[in-house]
């Protein structure tokens, strides 16, 4: 396979590990993220979503909240959004599933699929994640503690605050001591990352965009952004959709 999921063509290349910071987080150069999607609707940067196959886009169900999938375009290979560096590539939508049991408004169950409407082609900038086994998912990489979420920084709260694709590496939190601090409910669906000390911000990224973690060289997806008390601010937990809960559910739909 020439583009084996999980993998970064653009780091094999130059047999090196990704790192660069800037204020909080960290640039992520190009290429280095590659199943990173911009979704934007009626022509504004909406959410982030991660591309699974070639065909299809996972994002958070609260991004799609009264949109008609003719609104959408999707977008891969995207670094900095008003430049056209030749590696883009937009698709429509033909069609979203968004989880049967996500309530507009609500927290619980935030993930949805986008259907593109001619798959996208798989290059150095594009590339599928590996979306996990479920037992791996669960015994191995929640272990993990340390993974990497991207985005453009907030596109939904007002405006990106970043033209360029971000990334950062957040801690996993356990779930009582989050919502100590946060006074939230974490329902078994959720789980939260960040770093209270605020050095980093635990969201740069795009509601609907990457929770991936790194296992033996391969990226897998283990989280979706979902929510979180806005950017930041210090002390403030980021709240992510935890994706071995719906392996089974994302599988079934791709087929």
């Amino acid at each position: 396979v020439k583009y084996p999921c999980g993998k970064i063509p653009v780091l094999a290349k130059k047999n090196s590990t990704a790192r660069g910071r800037i204020v909080g987080g960290f640039i992520c150069p190009p290429g280095e993220c590659p199943w990173q999607a911009l979704i934007i609707q009626d022509q504004r940067e909406k959410c982030g979503g991660t591309l699974l196959s070639p065909e299809w886009v996972v994002t958070a169900a609260h991004c799609l909240e009264h949109t008609h999938p003719k609104q959408l375009r999707v977008r891969l290979g995207e670094h900095k959004i008003n430049v056209d560096e030749k590696t883009e590539q937009e698709r429509g939508v033909a069609r979203m599933i968004v989880h049967e049991e996500y309530t507009n408004g609500h927290v619980n169950n935030d993930i949805a699929l986008l259907n593109l409407e001619t798959p996208v082609n798989l290059t150095d900038y594009v590339v599928p994640i590996c979306l996990p086994e479920k037992r791996f998912a669960v015994y191995e990489l929640s272990t993990i503690k340390f993974s990497t979420v991207s985005g453009w920084g907030r596109l939904i709260d007002g405006g990106a605050t970043s033209s360029v694709l971000m990334r950062v590496d957040l801690p996993r939190v356990k779930t009582q001591e989050c919502e100590k601090e946060t006074d939230l409910n974490i329902t078994e669906n959720m789980f939260c990352a960040g770093d209270l000390s605020g050095a980093k911000d635990s969201c740069k990224g795009d509601s609907g965009g990457p929770h991936a973690t790194q296992y033996k060289n391969t990226w897998f997806l283990t989280g979706i952004v979902s929510w979180g008390k806005g950017c930041a601010v210090e002390g403030s937990y980021g709240v992510y959709t935890r994706v071995s809960k719906y392996i089974d559910w994302l599988r079934k739909h791709m087929d």
